[in-house]
């Protein structure tokens, strides 16, 4: 694959692991600042809980 290609693939995937990351650590806040430990637990293993919940807080 072309080097400068690669770069930017690298960068992009960088990019987008620190966005979900970001928002997941939102998702942890918001359930703590509410006192939601069961929620926060689940989401921690329920891929889909996890983007019920990041859609429903519109993260």
């Amino acid at each position: 694959m072309n080097v400068l290609l690669e770069k930017y693939r690298k960068k992009a995937v960088e990019e987008g692991m620190e966005k979900g990351q970001n928002r997941l650590a939102l998702l942890v806040g918001r359930l703590l600042e509410e006192g939601q430990m069961d929620d926060l637990k689940r989401v921690s293993y329920d891929e889909d809980y996890r983007a019920k919940l990041l859609k429903e807080f519109g993260l």
